[in-house]
């Protein structure tokens, strides 16, 4: 059994929590977040403010903001264990002096409330040495049957990927939304076009299904929907007009 330590008390640590709490390859002996109570009830794993040296550990994983990596790292240079980050813009680099550093990077929007079927959740692994890349791998494939083992720019670019992909994608369906309830209409007219605008990329290049008036340059279809637009959002879609326009026109 895979004796885990977890740092961090946010959405993905929460997740990460109860995943590792339910599976019978991975004990949870350590988590550590800087309350001095965790974020959850009825907790079976053993909770710190700071990493317990003295508690043998198989893997310390570091599941918080990107920009505390670094300093959380500073505080574990002294041990032998393997250390992984799960940030997918975060270099391995910021892990510094420790002697084994990993990453442990699973490829999800994660929300606390929001239950994570981990089978198909993308999880990609990264070492500077093979024996830890496959107790990596062991780790991920307890937990799901979509693992990657990728370098660091594969990660980076996966990562920039996802945020146009999710981060931009739900943003614009919020602006949706919003426009649907300025006109007194419930958004779910929309479901079966999202659904089918998505459902096609998956088995399609998504350059080839593009239509709409950015595409072929109907200027006054364009000026019809900027009069119902906030400022704002009428930049966004002004930028976006055009960068679909290039795309197609030249």
């Amino acid at each position: 059994m895979m004796r885990i330590a977890l740092i961090g008390t946010g959405n993905l640590a929460i997740h990460l929590v109860h995943a590792f709490e339910t599976c019978n390859a991975t004990q949870l002996v350590q988590w550590i977040g800087r309350k001095n109570t965790p974020p959850k009830q009825n907790l079976n794993t053993p909770y710190f403010t700071q990493f317990q040296q003295n508690i043998d550990v198989d893997l310390c994983l570091i599941a918080v903001t990107d920009d505390a990596v670094s300093s959380i790292a500073e505080q574990l240079i002294n041990s032998d264990v393997l250390v992984a980050h799960t940030a997918g813009a975060v270099s391995i680099n910021e892990l510094k002096s420790i002697k084994r550093k990993g990453i442990f990077y699973p490829l999800q929007s994660f929300k606390e409330t929001i239950p994570v079927d981990w089978s198909t959740v993308p999880i990609c692994i990264e070492a500077t040495n093979s024996e830890d890349v496959e107790l990596l791998i062991k780790l991920a494939s307890q937990l799901s049957e979509n693992v990657h083992q990728i370098s660091e720019s594969q990660r980076l670019q996966l990562h920039t990927a996802a945020v146009f992909a999710n981060n931009f994608c739900n943003h614009i369906i919020s602006i949706s939304q919003n426009i649907a309830a300025k006109a007194a209409l419930p958004f779910s007219v929309l479901h079966p076009l999202i659904q089918e605008t998505f459902k096609r990329s998956f088995s399609n290049k998504a350059f080839a299904l593009q239509t709409g008036p950015a595409k072929r340059n109907d200027t006054l279809t364009q000026q019809k929907h900027l009069s119902v637009l906030s400022e704002e959002d009428a930049e966004l879609y002004r930028i976006l007009s055009q960068s679909i326009f290039n795309t197609h026109n030249t």
